[in-house]
Protein backbone atom coordinates (compact mmCIF):
# COMPACT_ATOMS: atom_id res chain seq x y z
CA UNK A 1 0.00 0.00 0.00
CA UNK A 2 2.91 2.32 1.08
CA UNK A 3 4.41 1.72 -2.48
CA UNK A 4 1.36 2.18 -3.95
CA UNK A 5 0.83 5.75 -2.41
CA UNK A 6 4.52 6.79 -3.57
CA UNK A 7 3.88 5.88 -6.62
CA UNK A 8 0.64 7.92 -6.96
CA UNK A 9 2.06 10.83 -5.38
CA UNK A 10 4.80 10.53 -7.49
CA UNK A 11 2.40 10.20 -10.65
CA UNK A 12 0.83 13.51 -9.32
CA UNK A 13 4.02 15.74 -8.78
CA UNK A 14 5.11 14.63 -12.24
CA UNK A 15 1.82 15.61 -14.00
CA UNK A 16 1.63 18.18 -11.74
CA UNK A 17 5.04 19.56 -13.04
CA UNK A 18 4.01 18.96 -16.80
CA UNK A 19 1.04 20.95 -16.49
CA UNK A 20 2.72 23.79 -14.79
CA UNK A 21 5.56 23.57 -17.52
CA UNK A 22 3.17 23.56 -20.15
CA UNK A 23 1.28 26.59 -18.67
CA UNK A 24 4.77 28.34 -18.30
CA UNK A 25 5.50 27.80 -22.55
CA UNK A 26 1.98 28.95 -23.36
CA UNK A 27 2.28 32.40 -20.92
CA UNK A 28 5.65 33.05 -22.61
CA UNK A 29 4.30 32.76 -25.83
CA UNK A 30 1.71 34.73 -25.61
CA UNK A 31 3.61 37.29 -23.87
CA UNK A 32 5.83 36.83 -26.96
CA UNK A 33 3.11 37.17 -29.28
CA UNK A 34 1.84 40.47 -27.41
CA UNK A 35 5.37 41.90 -27.54
CA UNK A 36 6.02 40.99 -31.51
CA UNK A 37 2.27 42.73 -31.97
CA UNK A 38 3.07 45.72 -29.78
CA UNK A 39 6.88 45.76 -31.60
CA UNK A 40 5.27 46.06 -35.14
CA UNK A 41 2.13 48.59 -34.04
CA UNK A 42 5.20 50.99 -32.53
CA UNK A 43 7.25 50.22 -35.81
CA UNK A 44 4.25 51.64 -38.08
CA UNK A 45 3.80 54.69 -35.44
CA UNK A 46 7.67 55.42 -35.81
CA UNK A 47 7.47 55.31 -39.51
CA UNK A 48 4.41 57.60 -39.91
CA UNK A 49 5.88 59.87 -37.60
CA UNK A 50 8.60 60.19 -40.10
CA UNK A 51 6.63 61.22 -42.37
CA UNK A 52 4.19 63.56 -40.17
CA UNK A 53 7.32 66.04 -38.44
CA UNK A 54 8.72 66.98 -41.75
CA UNK A 55 5.28 67.91 -42.88
CA UNK A 56 4.66 69.98 -39.22
CA UNK A 57 8.10 71.48 -39.82
CA UNK A 58 7.04 73.04 -43.47
CA UNK A 59 4.10 74.38 -42.55
CA UNK A 60 5.81 76.06 -39.40
CA UNK A 61 8.96 76.67 -40.99
CA UNK A 62 7.02 78.80 -43.88
CA UNK A 63 4.77 80.88 -41.34
CA UNK A 64 8.32 81.64 -39.46
CA UNK A 65 9.45 83.10 -43.06
CA UNK A 66 6.71 84.93 -43.94
CA UNK A 67 6.43 86.56 -40.68
CA UNK A 68 10.09 87.64 -40.36
CA UNK A 69 9.12 89.22 -44.33
CA UNK A 70 5.75 90.57 -43.11
CA UNK A 71 8.19 92.25 -39.69
CA UNK A 72 10.68 93.62 -42.30
CA UNK A 73 8.58 95.22 -44.53
CA UNK A 74 6.71 96.81 -41.16
CA UNK A 75 9.87 97.99 -40.02
CA UNK A 76 12.29 98.98 -42.79
CA UNK A 77 15.41 96.61 -41.92
CA UNK A 78 16.49 93.51 -42.33
CA UNK A 79 16.52 90.58 -39.99
CA UNK A 80 19.31 90.54 -37.14
CA UNK A 81 20.24 86.85 -37.05
CA UNK A 82 17.94 84.12 -38.15
CA UNK A 83 19.56 81.58 -36.22
CA UNK A 84 18.33 83.01 -33.11
CA UNK A 85 15.08 84.08 -34.61
CA UNK A 86 13.82 80.78 -36.21
CA UNK A 87 14.18 79.48 -32.80
CA UNK A 88 12.87 81.96 -31.16
CA UNK A 89 9.53 81.90 -33.12
CA UNK A 90 9.40 78.05 -33.91
CA UNK A 91 9.59 77.46 -29.36
CA UNK A 92 8.24 80.47 -28.12
CA UNK A 93 5.76 81.10 -30.92
CA UNK A 94 7.36 85.21 -30.67
CA UNK A 95 9.47 86.91 -32.74
CA UNK A 96 11.54 90.26 -31.26
CA UNK A 97 9.31 89.72 -28.38
CA UNK A 98 5.78 90.04 -29.96
CA UNK A 99 3.13 87.16 -29.51
CA UNK A 100 2.14 85.66 -32.40
CA UNK A 101 0.23 82.53 -31.08
CA UNK A 102 -2.31 84.19 -28.68
CA UNK A 103 -6.06 85.14 -30.39
CA UNK A 104 -5.12 82.73 -32.91
CA UNK A 105 -2.17 84.70 -33.78
CA UNK A 106 -0.50 83.38 -37.41
CA UNK A 107 2.09 80.68 -35.48
CA UNK A 108 -1.48 79.53 -33.53
CA UNK A 109 -0.52 75.64 -34.09
CA UNK A 110 2.82 75.23 -35.75
CA UNK A 111 4.90 76.22 -32.76
CA UNK A 112 6.96 72.98 -30.84
CA UNK A 113 4.50 73.06 -27.97
CA UNK A 114 1.82 72.48 -30.44
CA UNK A 115 3.16 69.87 -32.86
CA UNK A 116 4.39 67.63 -29.51
CA UNK A 117 0.98 68.37 -28.23
CA UNK A 118 -0.53 67.16 -31.70
CA UNK A 119 1.87 64.57 -31.86
CA UNK A 120 0.65 62.72 -28.55
CA UNK A 121 -3.00 63.60 -28.84
CA UNK A 122 -2.70 60.99 -31.71
CA UNK A 123 -0.15 58.70 -29.84
CA UNK A 124 -2.15 58.21 -26.81
CA UNK A 125 -4.89 56.22 -29.09
CA UNK A 126 -2.44 54.19 -29.25
CA UNK A 127 -1.20 54.18 -25.87
CA UNK A 128 1.95 55.35 -27.21
CA UNK A 129 3.93 58.37 -25.16
CA UNK A 130 6.11 60.38 -27.76
CA UNK A 131 8.93 62.73 -25.62
CA UNK A 132 11.38 65.09 -27.48
CA UNK A 133 14.94 65.62 -25.15
CA UNK A 134 17.14 68.82 -26.14
CA UNK A 135 15.09 69.55 -29.50
CA UNK A 136 17.09 72.31 -31.90
CA UNK A 137 16.03 74.04 -35.19
CA UNK A 138 18.18 75.29 -37.84
CA UNK A 139 17.67 76.51 -41.06
CA UNK A 140 20.33 76.78 -44.03
CA UNK A 141 20.54 76.35 -47.47
CA UNK A 142 21.95 72.93 -49.59
CA UNK A 143 20.78 74.70 -53.13
CA UNK A 144 19.58 77.86 -54.14
CA UNK A 145 15.67 77.50 -54.43
CA UNK A 146 14.76 75.89 -51.46
CA UNK A 147 15.59 76.35 -47.60
CA UNK A 148 15.79 73.71 -45.61
CA UNK A 149 15.07 73.64 -42.04
CA UNK A 150 16.38 70.53 -39.53
CA UNK A 151 14.88 69.64 -36.27
CA UNK A 152 17.61 67.48 -34.01
CA UNK A 153 16.74 65.64 -31.09
CA UNK A 154 16.59 62.68 -28.94
CA UNK A 155 13.18 61.24 -30.06
CA UNK A 156 11.98 58.52 -27.22
CA UNK A 157 9.15 56.63 -27.88
CA UNK A 158 7.17 54.42 -25.18
CA UNK A 159 4.84 52.06 -25.13
CA UNK A 160 2.85 53.49 -21.76
CA UNK A 161 2.40 49.43 -20.62
CA UNK A 162 6.45 49.03 -20.87
CA UNK A 163 6.46 46.23 -23.43
CA UNK A 164 8.77 48.43 -25.87
CA UNK A 165 10.49 51.84 -25.76
CA UNK A 166 12.75 53.69 -28.82
CA UNK A 167 15.13 56.08 -27.71
CA UNK A 168 16.89 57.33 -30.28
CA UNK A 169 18.94 60.82 -31.58
CA UNK A 170 16.38 61.59 -34.62
CA UNK A 171 16.98 64.65 -36.98
CA UNK A 172 14.43 65.57 -39.38
CA UNK A 173 14.24 68.28 -42.48
CA UNK A 174 11.81 69.87 -44.85
CA UNK A 175 12.57 71.92 -48.22
CA UNK A 176 10.61 74.94 -48.71
CA UNK A 177 10.52 76.79 -52.15
CA UNK A 178 12.15 80.41 -52.04
CA UNK A 179 9.06 80.97 -54.85
CA UNK A 180 6.48 81.46 -52.10
CA UNK A 181 8.53 84.98 -50.81
CA UNK A 182 9.40 87.80 -52.18
CA UNK A 183 13.23 89.13 -52.20
CA UNK A 184 13.29 92.35 -49.66
CA UNK A 185 16.32 93.73 -51.70
CA UNK A 186 12.91 95.33 -54.14
CA UNK A 187 10.56 95.65 -50.90
CA UNK A 188 12.91 97.71 -49.07
CA UNK A 189 14.94 99.25 -51.16
CA UNK A 190 11.28 100.99 -52.83
CA UNK A 191 9.60 101.38 -50.19
CA UNK A 192 7.13 98.55 -50.98
CA UNK A 193 6.80 100.44 -54.59
CA UNK A 194 7.50 97.38 -56.57
CA UNK A 195 7.94 93.63 -55.02
CA UNK A 196 9.42 90.88 -56.96
CA UNK A 197 9.14 87.34 -56.23
CA UNK A 198 12.20 84.80 -56.50
CA UNK A 199 10.86 83.00 -60.18
CA UNK A 200 13.32 80.75 -61.15
CA UNK A 201 14.48 81.34 -64.96
CA UNK A 202 13.58 79.15 -67.31
CA UNK A 203 16.30 80.07 -69.74
CA UNK A 204 19.61 78.62 -70.19
CA UNK A 205 22.98 80.31 -69.95
CA UNK A 206 24.33 82.21 -71.37
CA UNK A 207 21.09 83.98 -72.58
CA UNK A 208 20.33 85.22 -75.99
CA UNK A 209 19.24 88.90 -77.11
CA UNK A 210 15.68 87.58 -76.45
CA UNK A 211 16.16 85.71 -73.44
CA UNK A 212 18.23 88.75 -71.99
CA UNK A 213 15.49 91.28 -72.60
CA UNK A 214 13.09 88.96 -71.33
CA UNK A 215 15.46 88.27 -68.21
CA UNK A 216 15.11 91.79 -67.50
CA UNK A 217 11.81 92.46 -68.24
CA UNK A 218 10.44 89.70 -65.88
CA UNK A 219 13.36 90.10 -63.29
CA UNK A 220 13.70 86.46 -62.98
CA UNK A 221 16.11 84.73 -61.01
CA UNK A 222 19.44 82.39 -62.17
CA UNK A 223 21.98 81.18 -59.96
CA UNK A 224 25.26 82.88 -59.58
CA UNK A 225 27.89 82.53 -56.97
CA UNK A 226 28.97 85.63 -57.15
CA UNK A 227 25.41 86.48 -55.79
CA UNK A 228 23.96 86.39 -51.86
CA UNK A 229 21.41 83.64 -51.09
CA UNK A 230 18.08 83.44 -50.10
CA UNK A 231 18.83 83.46 -46.43
CA UNK A 232 21.66 85.85 -46.96
CA UNK A 233 19.46 88.62 -48.93
CA UNK A 234 16.84 87.94 -45.71
CA UNK A 235 19.85 89.83 -43.05
CA UNK A 236 20.86 92.32 -45.64
CA UNK A 237 24.15 90.52 -46.57
CA UNK A 238 25.11 90.84 -50.09
CA UNK A 239 28.24 88.39 -49.89
CA UNK A 240 29.02 85.81 -52.44
CA UNK A 241 27.13 82.63 -51.79
CA UNK A 242 27.40 78.87 -53.68
CA UNK A 243 23.64 79.54 -53.52
CA UNK A 244 23.80 82.74 -54.37
CA UNK A 245 20.81 83.98 -57.13
CA UNK A 246 20.45 87.47 -58.77
CA UNK A 247 17.99 89.42 -60.71
CA UNK A 248 18.23 91.98 -63.59
CA UNK A 249 15.99 95.28 -62.05
CA UNK A 250 13.87 96.15 -64.17
CA UNK A 251 14.64 100.32 -64.18
CA UNK A 252 11.64 101.16 -66.48
CA UNK A 253 8.85 99.57 -63.86
CA UNK A 254 11.19 101.10 -60.79
CA UNK A 255 10.74 104.24 -62.62
CA UNK A 256 7.23 104.48 -63.49
CA UNK A 257 6.18 103.45 -59.82
CA UNK A 258 7.90 106.48 -58.80
CA UNK A 259 11.17 105.40 -57.59
CA UNK A 260 14.30 107.28 -58.63
CA UNK A 261 16.24 105.14 -60.83
CA UNK A 262 20.40 105.17 -60.87
CA UNK A 263 22.70 105.03 -63.62
CA UNK A 264 24.55 102.02 -63.00
CA UNK A 265 24.70 98.18 -63.45
CA UNK A 266 21.37 96.28 -62.92
CA UNK A 267 22.02 93.23 -61.23
CA UNK A 268 20.06 93.40 -58.10
CA UNK A 269 22.33 93.10 -54.81
CA UNK A 270 24.75 95.66 -56.93
CA UNK A 271 22.10 97.70 -58.10
CA UNK A 272 20.17 98.32 -54.53
CA UNK A 273 24.16 98.67 -52.46
CA UNK A 274 24.92 102.13 -52.50
CA UNK A 275 28.49 101.08 -52.48
CA UNK A 276 28.90 99.07 -54.97
CA UNK A 277 29.33 101.00 -58.42
CA UNK A 278 31.26 98.69 -60.78
CA UNK A 279 31.67 99.67 -64.65
CA UNK A 280 28.94 98.03 -66.88
CA UNK A 281 28.51 97.87 -70.61
CA UNK A 282 25.12 97.79 -72.64
CA UNK A 283 24.73 94.60 -74.83
CA UNK A 284 24.58 95.17 -78.60
CA UNK A 285 20.98 94.97 -79.28
CA UNK A 286 19.70 95.36 -76.36
CA UNK A 287 17.51 97.96 -74.76
CA UNK A 288 19.77 101.08 -73.39
CA UNK A 289 18.48 100.57 -69.57
CA UNK A 290 19.94 97.07 -69.45
CA UNK A 291 23.22 97.32 -68.23
CA UNK A 292 25.21 94.80 -67.11
CA UNK A 293 28.40 94.46 -64.47
CA UNK A 294 31.92 93.77 -66.71
CA UNK A 295 31.98 90.60 -64.52
CA UNK A 296 28.95 88.69 -64.85
CA UNK A 297 28.66 89.67 -68.65
CA UNK A 298 29.19 86.31 -69.75
CA UNK A 299 26.40 84.54 -68.51
CA UNK A 300 24.12 87.31 -69.73
CA UNK A 301 25.26 86.76 -73.35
Amino acid sequence: MNKKGLFFTVLAIALLSLFLASYGIYSFSQNRESIDKRIKTMNSYVSSLETDIPRKLYISGYRIIFIIEEKLIKEGSYATNLSTELPEAFFNGTLYGEDYVSSGGFLYGATFPDIVNDINKKASRLNINVSFINPGISISQDDPWHVKVSLDSNLIIEDRGGLVRWNRTSAFYTYIPIANFEDPLYTLNTNAKVVNKFIKTNHSVPFSAAELASQAENSYYVNHTDAPSFLKRLEGDFSADENGIESLVNTPELSGQGVVVSDKCIIDYVYFDDANNPPYHIPGGASSWIKICDSHSGIYG
